[in-house]
């Protein structure tokens, strides 16, 4: 069972590696990469409550509406930087960074002068600077741009870089006064920055981002003690300790966003004022220190230019970007991703996995599994990304999950609509509607070849059918015939049997199988008792409509029934077979039809039939008729009349049966005269008088008087010696 449940998963072996290839495909699709990214936003949202503050470093210096509301309608005059410069002369950081192009000349050259003179004072400062498509300019080619020189040791394809020929550097007496860092940022496709470009391309030279630049200036190194391998990292040896800060193949970061409330944002103009009213006091420790952190200055107010979504909102301060990104390096709080080969091998075992109950479980456990398991992997991949900032793909595995279950659900109704199909055309004729329904909806084909069952066999014949044939033509037998035996097998399918084959006017059935059912003894005798009913109304119908000759009126079947173990399935050559049924059981109910003849009854069933009957349901009268040993057996076997439904059953009918069992007990007490009036008796009680069961006995009682007795151990049973 277990080859050939695999042996029929081939196609979903052949499914897996194609969907595996479909699905990694698709994940470098614009699509596919957005719907990733979409769902690392909402792994950013759901686990924003549960953010870590961010670097005590780094620290935010907000353009907000308070200082636009004290110090004036932004742009500010360059004094203003200048005033807060050299206020933090008091309190010097270890890295300023504005977050400002300072690219236009001021109408007054002095703001740029007196900017300039206060930056040149420390080496902490830097402005930035951005590598734009700017018209009629010329190709950067400096080796410096402001006091920034050039990153040297570069490997990698440096077209790749996010930059540009031409470069937009503040005016001249700020750069030469500060550090130069790019803040170069492109969106997304869907507008959201969720990379920043740590180095950019400026012409054929390579420049820190605004980011590294602060990293380098708070180290207090130059370029020079930086190595950029792309696809790899940016490695930094810095004063105190060395860096690596992983990088794609463009030399962008991932920023691992945390929610902009765990960054400490002190406001631009309450800054300015708490450093001119502290100057020569003690700082209050209500206050970020300022002293040796690392500030990004830059926009923070509602309706500036400077805003932005993340996947934190659709309005956030970009200044954020750039300090998440520094919070992060300095951290180490980076988004780690999965081996990709073995993020694989875990997909192909779940999809694996998931395939079994699709193929071969019922429906409900079919959409369970897979359901359960994809709920699994994405609760699985948001976990851990709240613990470990571990980025496990999304998008390409759950769309593969589906392509394959989809595939194999797909597979799976093809094969049961053929397989529909197939049972269908090959029981239709055989078994009712509803066993075939129920083989249907079991998903299981029956059992070909021959297999052990227990079941219920089935014969019946008309009696004298010999002379049915003397005395009608071939098309009226032909039309008798039809009639006959469409009503008595349409009764047998109603039943739950199953049409073995027709013999002449003789119909051999089974029942139970080939799907089993607990009643199928019961349904058995059912069916027999109805076709004797049936049969009665038949040849009143044949009567009224008349033509026929008198012995279809009088037409009656013989049916006999038993029930046990069986070799059922198909049969016969391999060019011509037929779904039969054959052995012991199957010869006794043989026995039983042509036996019936003998004792004067017309329903003669085994005592198997009749103790599974009764087990099933008890509403049917049985006459027990003789223990008997048929010919071809050697086993007694106890053969019982089927008299009628208990509810039809008429008050003269159980006389009759009372009386006859009392002649049973006295004739197997070998009181031969006691039984035979009893049996006289009741046989005046008999449904039939032409034969019956009690003339049949008085006969016998007879025989055993002018015999020899039995034995007195005798057990009475009686040698049948005819079919």
């Amino acid at each position: 069972m277990r080859k050939r449940k695999l042996g029929s998963l081939r196609f979903e072996f052949i499914l897996l590696p194609l969907v595996l290839l479909l699905a990694l495909g698709f994940s470098t699709t614009r699509l596919g990469e957005e719907l990733e990214n979409l769902t690392l936003d909402w792994r950013f949202q759901a686990r924003a409550a549960s953010d870590p503050p961010a670097d005590p470093q780094v620290l935010v210096v907000g353009i907000d509406e308070d200082a636009l509301a004290k110090l004036g309608r932004w742009p500010w005059p360059r004094e203003v930087h200048a005033q807060l410069v050299t206020l933090l002369g008091s309190r010097p950081p270890a890295a300023a960074a504005f977050d400002v192009l300072f690219t236009e000349p001021s109408a007054d050259p002095s703001k740029d002068q007196m900017f300039g003179d206060a930056l040149v004072q420390s080496t902490i400062y830097i402005t930035a600077a951005a590598a734009e498509t700017l018209e009629n300019s010329k190709k950067f080619e400096a080796e410096y741009a402001g006091n920034t020189k050039a990153i040297s040791n570069f490997q990698g394809d440096i077209s790749r870089l996010i930059g540009n020929d031409t470069v937009l550097l503040p005016v001249p007496l700020i750069a030469e006064s500060s550090h130069a860092g790019f803040v170069n940022s492109p969106p997304g496709a869907d507008g959201v920055r969720r990379q920043i470009p740590l180095v950019v391309r400026c012409g054929t030279r390579v420049f820190p981002s605004l980011v590294l630049q602060a990293l380098l200036t708070c180290e207090a190194v130059e370029t020079d003690a930086v190595q950029v391998v792309l696809g790899d990292s940016i490695r930094i040896q810095g004063t105190h300790k060395q860096w690596q800060i992983p990088v794609d193949n463009r030399g962008q970061m991932t920023i691992n966003y945390r929610h902009p409330d765990t960054f400490k944002v002190f406001p631009y103009a309450g800054l300015m004022a708490n450093l001119l009213e502290f100057k020569d006091k003690e700082w209050p420790r209500d206050r970020p220190p300022v002293a040796g952190q690392i500030l990004f200055i830059g926009q923070t107010a509602a309706g500036l230019a400077d805003l932005g979504p993340t996947p934190h909102g659709p309005q956030t301060p970009l200044v954020l970007t750039h300090a998440n990104a520094l919070s992060n390096i300095l951290g180490g709080d980076y988004i780690k991703k999965p081996d990709l080969l073995q993020l694989i091998g875990v997909w192909a075992l779940l999809a694996l996995i998931t395939i079994i109950p699709v193929r071969f479980g019922p429906i409900w456990l079919a959409l369970l599994v897979p359901t359960l398991v994809v709920s699994a992997y994405v609760f699985t991949a948001f976990y851990y990304f709240q613990i470990e900032s571990l980025h496990m793909p999304l998008a390409w595995p759950v769309f593969g999950f589906a392509l394959v279950e989809g595939g194999s659900i797909l597979h799976r109704l093809i094969i049961e609509s053929r397989a529909k199909g197939r049972i269908t055309g090959m029981f239709g004729t055989f078994v009712s509607p509803q066993v075939v329904k129920q083989m249907i909806s079991s998903g299981e084909e029956p059992k070909l070849g021959g297999h052990q069952a227990e079941i219920t066999a089935f014969f019946s014949d008309i009696a004298g059918f010999s002379s049915f044939s003397e005395k009608l033509t071939p098309e009226r037998l032909v039309t008798l015939m039809n009639d006959y035996l469409s009503e008595m097998t349409d009764i047998l399918h109603d039943n739950g049997g199953t049409l073995d084959k027709f013999i002449g006017d003789a119909i051999v059935g089974m029942f139970g199988a080939p799907l089993p059912f607990a009643g199928h003894a019961y349904g058995a005798c059912c069916a027999a008792l109805l076709m004797q009913k049936r049969q009665i109304e038949l040849r009143e119908k044949w009567r009224k409509e008349g033509g026929w000759p008198d012995i279809v009126y009088e037409m009656k079947t013989r049916i006999g029934l038993n029930s046990g173990e069986a070799i059922i399935g198909n049969m016969g050559s391999r060019r011509r077979f037929n779904y039969t049924m054959m052995g012991d059981t199957v010869n006794l109910a043989a026995r039983s039809e042509s036996g019936a003849k003998s004792y004067g009854v017309y329903t003669m069933i085994t005592g198997e039939t009749k103790a599974l009957a009764e087990k099933h349901k008890q509403d049917i009268t049985y006459r027990f008729l003789d223990r008997i040993v048929v010919k071809g057996r050697s086993q007694p076997a106890e053969v019982y009349e089927l008299v009628d439904f208990t509810k039809h059953v008429s008050p003269e009918t159980e006389e009759c049966l009372h009386l006859f069992e009392k002649g049973i007990a006295a004739y197997q007490s070998q009181d031969w005269d006691a039984a035979k009036a009893l049996f006289e008796r009741s046989a005046r009680r008999e449904i039939h008088q032409d034969a019956n069961p009690s003339l049949v006995m008085i006969e016998r009682c007879e025989a055993m008087k002018l015999n020899p007795p039995p034995p007195a151990d005798w057990d009475g049973v009686y040698v049948m010696k005819t079919k």
